[in-house]
């Protein structure tokens, strides 16, 4: 779904955290479609500060970037930016096994995101059920402020540690992750992400990206924090739209389904 909630799935319900990650995509041509190629540049971190034994304090910054190609049609898609900065915290219930977490969202969305009404803010709220010490569940929902609507959606994860080589980790609609050790340097697996987000446009009016994303990826470790991830993918069900207020679009298009090609570089912490 959301960005912000593709941030909330890496944080939350993962074997690792990345105090720095910044990831780009190239999506391939797609003849039959009038939006790809496109990029999609993200940049940012997860920090995680202790303030007492299992409490935590949340801070996620980023920065993405969306260039849609739209030079062989009429259509004029422009370059879009976003900056947010979740900020939450981790709460142990004592003597249970449950713990809650609240989140909150600011960001700024829009081809210009110091120009217009580009301010989103968004929010969190999940608790956590830890069945065994290593099976981990997840229920809650996240509301965010989008151009097109509020936008309400429930959400269910799992962190759950296989065995020594296998990890399931997630939470959707956001993000699920497989995850495989082959040795000490090599990890792979499977992924899916459903990214939703909103952007203000100059004019006036808002765009809205929708994607769907499986992918295949391996994680390569050159030292023993450092990660670099090579992630080839297929993207379906994609759409663009464009809208002035709430649902009722302008423009609403098949963004072109097609393969793609991430290539991310990690500052990695394995819990």
């Amino acid at each position: 779904m959301s960005l912000s909630l593709l941030y909330l799935s890496q944080l939350f319900s993962q074997p690792l955290v990345d105090p720095f990650q910044v990831r780009y995509m190239y999506a391939l041509r797609n003849n039959n479609s009038s939006a790809t190629p496109f990029t999609h540049l993200w940049a940012g971190s997860d920090i995680p500060i202790c303030l007492k034994i299992d409490t935590y304090l949340l801070l996620s910054p980023s920065y993405e970037q969306w260039n849609i190609d739209s030079s062989d049609v009429d259509e004029i898609y422009p370059t879009v930016h976003s900056i947010a900065f979740p900020v939450g915290l981790i709460l142990p219930i004592n003597k249970t096994k449950w713990s809650v977490t609240a989140l909150a969202i600011p960001r700024l969305n829009g081809e210009n995101l110091f120009e217009g009404n580009t301010f989103q803010f968004g929010g969190v709220a999940l608790a956590a059920y830890s069945r065994l010490p290593h099976q981990v569940f997840k229920f809650g929902v996240y509301a965010n402020a989008e151009f097109f609507g509020l936008f309400i959606v429930p959400l269910i994860g799992i962190d759950w540690r296989i065995d020594s080589k296998n990890n399931l980790f997630g939470i959707l609609p956001g993000r699920l992750t497989f995850e495989h050790q082959w040795s000490n340097k090599l990890y792979g697996g499977v992924t899916f992400r459903a990214p939703t987000n909103s952007f203000r446009l100059l004019n006036g009016q808002y765009m809205r990206i929708d994607d769907n994303q499986l992918s295949l990826y391996l994680d390569y470790y050159p030292a023993d924090s450092i990660c670099i991830t090579l992630e080839p993918g297929v993207g379906i069900f994609r759409k663009l739209r464009t809208g002035i207020h709430g649902r009722d679009y302008i423009m609403d298009v098949k963004w072109g389904d097609g393969p793609f090609i991430k290539l991310s570089a990690s500052y990695r912490i394995r819990l």
